[in-house]
């Protein structure tokens, strides 16, 4: 058993550290985006003549970037028709520039609720009325969600928001606008790279005999704890080892269960080890931050879970050497009172049942 669990420690550890760097990097950056959305509105009772108030109808595109998990900006240009379903009278076009400011809980990599609020100006192309036509600005606030990609090629997303408009035309308006589009990814930038890896040097192996007093699997002139009592598992200094390995680059966008390229990337080496070791069982423990009620954190773990043990499964560890368990909020790593310890909280562990 030592020497078995000593280098699935050691080899699971070594790819988690390099894994967690590669995390840190991608967590440092800046994403630009694209979106095309059509536009119903209520438009305000008393904007059109007679007190008539009706529908308005239009679209809107919009360029957008977003600072990771946090801030971003955006700016749009838009178009409405607004119908009177009067027959004497031309229906009112407006169209308008907007510049909006963004706050998303997530980094649009995968399901992200987001607020907005912006600043924008309208052309108002109104015939037949006292007014005519005039350049005026307006304000506006809503929320709005983008799906995480449902397309591999061009990471096509599904993009929704309502709106409050608070137009200043005449003699100032209250419109409530719904949104609904795509989403486009433009283009990622990766903040302080660190420079590539200097190629592997080639390694010549000689085998020697070396001895080993306490039988753990390290020379005894590398153990840095002699004497561990038989049995016990160590890691690479002949110490001993916890039976929890934590993936601690395996992390989950906020209120997402998907595993993203990187975390992917990390769990690979778990599949080889149980190539290597056949006899291997584990469970996956999922866990979260504590926004959000106890009951539905409690499920987004065990779906964490599963989604790990699902792709352990799907590249060839035998179903019945690996279960899935939630733990939700209950077993926190780090304090929930900021943004780096709730991502902390957001991970997945391996531990050995064997």
């Amino acid at each position: 058993m030592s020497t078995k669990k000593w280098a699935l420690g050691l080899a699971v550890s070594g790819a988690l550290i390099a894994g967690n760097a590669v995390a840190q990097e991608e967590e440092s950056t800046t994403s630009s985006y694209f979106s095309f959305l059509g536009s119903y509105s209520m438009m305000d009772e008393d904007r059109t003549p007679l007190e008539k108030g009706e529908e308005g109808y239009g679209f809107q595109a919009m360029y957008g970037t977003q600072y990771g998990s946090g801030f971003g900006w955006a700016i749009g240009l838009g178009s409405q028709i607004i119908e009177t379903d009067i027959d004497s009278f031309t229906d009112f076009y407006r169209h308008n520039v907007e510049l909006q400011g963004t706050y998303a809980l997530g980094d649009r990599t995968g399901f992200t609720p987001y607020a907005l609020i912006g600043i924008g100006g309208n052309y108002n192309d109104v015939r037949d009325v006292e007014e005519g036509d005039s350049f005026d600005p307006y304000g506006t606030a809503g929320l709005g969600v983008v799906t995480g990609p449902l397309t591999e090629r061009g990471e096509l997303k599904l993009r929704a928001e309502v709106r409050y408009v608070y137009d200043t035309y005449s003699e100032e308006y209250q419109d409530y606008t719904a949104l609904v589009g795509i989403e486009l990814p433009l283009f990622k930038r990766v903040v302080n790279m660190p420079p590539p890896p200097a190629p592997e040097k080639e390694v010549q192996v000689v085998e020697a005999e070396l001895e080993d007093s306490d039988g753990d699997g390290i020379p005894d002139q590398a153990d840095k704890c002699p004497g561990t009592p038989a049995g016990t598992r160590v890691d690479g200094e002949g110490c001993a080892l916890s039976d929890v390995i934590n993936l601690f680059g395996v992390l989950f966008a906020f209120d997402s269960a998907d595993l993203n390229a990187n975390a992917r990337r990390l769990l690979n080496p778990v599949v080889g080890l149980f190539n290597r070791y056949p006899d291997l069982e584990v469970e996956v423990a999922g866990h979260t931050d504590s926004v959000g009620p106890d009951d539905y954190n409690q499920q987004l773990s065990q779906a964490r879970a599963e989604s790990v043990r699902e792709y352990l499964v799907d590249h060839g560890v035998p179903p019945e050497q690996v279960t899935a368990q939630g733990y939700g909020e209950s077993e926190p790593v780090a304090t929930n009172d900021t943004e780096e310890g709730r991502q902390e909280n957001r991970r997945v562990e391996i531990r050995i049942l064997n």
